[in-house]
Protein backbone atom coordinates (compact mmCIF):
# COMPACT_ATOMS: atom_id res chain seq x y z
CA UNK A 1 0.00 0.00 0.00
CA UNK A 2 2.90 2.27 0.38
CA UNK A 3 3.47 2.18 -3.32
CA UNK A 4 -0.19 3.33 -3.91
CA UNK A 5 0.34 6.20 -1.52
CA UNK A 6 3.54 7.05 -3.40
CA UNK A 7 1.71 7.06 -6.77
CA UNK A 8 -1.13 9.15 -5.34
CA UNK A 9 1.39 11.60 -3.90
CA UNK A 10 3.16 11.82 -7.29
CA UNK A 11 -0.19 12.40 -9.08
CA UNK A 12 -1.24 14.99 -6.46
CA UNK A 13 2.17 16.69 -6.76
CA UNK A 14 1.87 16.75 -10.56
CA UNK A 15 -1.60 18.31 -10.37
CA UNK A 16 -0.47 20.92 -7.81
CA UNK A 17 2.70 21.55 -9.83
CA UNK A 18 0.68 21.92 -13.03
CA UNK A 19 -1.61 24.58 -11.52
CA UNK A 20 1.27 26.33 -9.72
CA UNK A 21 3.29 26.51 -12.94
CA UNK A 22 0.30 27.77 -14.85
CA UNK A 23 -0.36 30.48 -12.26
CA UNK A 24 3.36 31.44 -12.09
CA UNK A 25 3.73 31.63 -15.88
CA UNK A 26 0.52 33.63 -16.24
CA UNK A 27 1.75 36.05 -13.61
CA UNK A 28 5.11 36.44 -15.32
CA UNK A 29 3.55 36.82 -18.75
CA UNK A 30 1.34 39.63 -17.39
CA UNK A 31 4.42 41.21 -15.88
CA UNK A 32 6.30 40.96 -19.17
CA UNK A 33 3.35 42.44 -21.02
CA UNK A 34 3.16 45.31 -18.54
CA UNK A 35 6.91 45.87 -18.87
CA UNK A 36 6.51 46.04 -22.65
CA UNK A 37 3.66 48.52 -22.28
CA UNK A 38 5.73 50.67 -19.90
CA UNK A 39 8.66 50.64 -22.32
CA UNK A 40 6.38 51.52 -25.21
CA UNK A 41 4.77 54.34 -23.24
CA UNK A 42 8.16 55.74 -22.26
CA UNK A 43 9.25 55.69 -25.90
CA UNK A 44 6.06 57.47 -26.97
CA UNK A 45 6.58 60.08 -24.25
CA UNK A 46 10.19 60.65 -25.38
CA UNK A 47 9.03 61.02 -29.01
CA UNK A 48 6.31 63.45 -27.97
CA UNK A 49 8.79 65.52 -25.96
CA UNK A 50 11.12 65.60 -28.98
CA UNK A 51 8.29 66.79 -31.24
CA UNK A 52 7.30 69.49 -28.74
CA UNK A 53 10.92 70.64 -28.46
CA UNK A 54 11.20 70.85 -32.27
CA UNK A 55 7.90 72.72 -32.46
CA UNK A 56 9.02 75.25 -29.84
CA UNK A 57 12.37 75.73 -31.60
CA UNK A 58 10.61 76.37 -34.91
CA UNK A 59 8.17 78.78 -33.25
CA UNK A 60 11.06 80.62 -31.60
CA UNK A 61 12.89 80.93 -34.93
CA UNK A 62 9.73 82.30 -36.59
CA UNK A 63 9.26 84.81 -33.79
CA UNK A 64 12.88 85.91 -34.28
CA UNK A 65 12.28 86.42 -37.99
CA UNK A 66 9.09 88.34 -37.23
CA UNK A 67 10.93 90.61 -34.80
CA UNK A 68 13.68 91.21 -37.37
CA UNK A 69 11.11 92.09 -40.03
CA UNK A 70 9.32 94.37 -37.60
CA UNK A 71 12.60 96.15 -36.77
CA UNK A 72 13.33 96.61 -40.48
CA UNK A 73 9.83 98.03 -41.01
CA UNK A 74 10.25 100.44 -38.07
CA UNK A 75 13.62 101.60 -39.42
CA UNK A 76 12.14 102.11 -42.90
CA UNK A 77 9.19 104.11 -41.55
CA UNK A 78 11.52 106.20 -39.36
CA UNK A 79 13.77 106.89 -42.36
CA UNK A 80 10.75 107.85 -44.49
CA UNK A 81 9.47 110.18 -41.77
CA UNK A 82 12.91 111.81 -41.54
CA UNK A 83 12.96 112.35 -45.31
CA UNK A 84 9.51 113.95 -45.23
CA UNK A 85 10.53 116.15 -42.32
CA UNK A 86 13.69 117.29 -44.12
CA UNK A 87 11.72 117.99 -47.30
CA UNK A 88 9.28 120.17 -45.37
CA UNK A 89 12.14 122.09 -43.75
CA UNK A 90 14.06 122.62 -47.02
CA UNK A 91 12.59 124.23 -50.13
CA UNK A 92 11.92 121.66 -52.77
CA UNK A 93 14.40 121.57 -55.61
CA UNK A 94 12.97 122.23 -59.08
CA UNK A 95 13.15 119.50 -61.67
CA UNK A 96 14.77 121.86 -64.18
CA UNK A 97 17.39 124.52 -63.61
CA UNK A 98 16.34 128.19 -63.50
CA UNK A 99 17.55 129.03 -67.02
CA UNK A 100 15.71 126.01 -68.43
CA UNK A 101 12.54 127.10 -66.64
CA UNK A 102 12.92 130.61 -68.13
CA UNK A 103 13.26 129.15 -71.64
CA UNK A 104 10.18 126.96 -71.09
CA UNK A 105 8.15 129.98 -69.93
CA UNK A 106 9.20 132.00 -72.99
CA UNK A 107 8.39 129.09 -75.32
CA UNK A 108 5.00 128.69 -73.64
CA UNK A 109 4.27 132.40 -74.03
CA UNK A 110 5.23 132.34 -77.74
CA UNK A 111 3.12 129.23 -78.30
CA UNK A 112 0.12 130.75 -76.52
CA UNK A 113 0.36 133.89 -78.72
CA UNK A 114 0.59 131.72 -81.80
CA UNK A 115 -2.43 129.71 -80.66
CA UNK A 116 -4.42 132.94 -80.13
CA UNK A 117 -3.58 134.13 -83.63
CA UNK A 118 -4.56 130.71 -84.99
CA UNK A 119 -7.89 131.05 -83.19
CA UNK A 120 -8.50 134.44 -84.84
CA UNK A 121 -7.61 133.01 -88.23
CA UNK A 122 -10.03 130.18 -87.64
CA UNK A 123 -12.88 132.67 -87.14
CA UNK A 124 -12.05 134.55 -90.41
CA UNK A 125 -13.53 133.64 -93.71
CA UNK A 126 -12.17 130.55 -95.34
CA UNK A 127 -9.42 131.15 -97.85
CA UNK A 128 -11.47 129.66 -100.61
CA UNK A 129 -12.91 133.11 -101.22
CA UNK A 130 -10.03 135.15 -102.58
CA UNK A 131 -10.07 138.90 -103.15
CA UNK A 132 -9.15 138.67 -106.82
CA UNK A 133 -11.76 137.57 -109.23
CA UNK A 134 -10.75 134.60 -111.24
CA UNK A 135 -12.13 131.91 -113.32
CA UNK A 136 -15.71 131.97 -114.66
CA UNK A 137 -16.92 134.85 -112.47
CA UNK A 138 -14.50 137.41 -113.88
Amino acid sequence: MSWIIGILLVVAGAIVGFFAARYWLAEHSDEAELNDQVTQTKQQLADYRQEVAEHLATAQALVGQLEETQDKLKAYLHHSADLLQREQEQPSLPFFAEDTMRELRMANKINSEKRKSDDKAASDMPRDYSDKKSGLFK
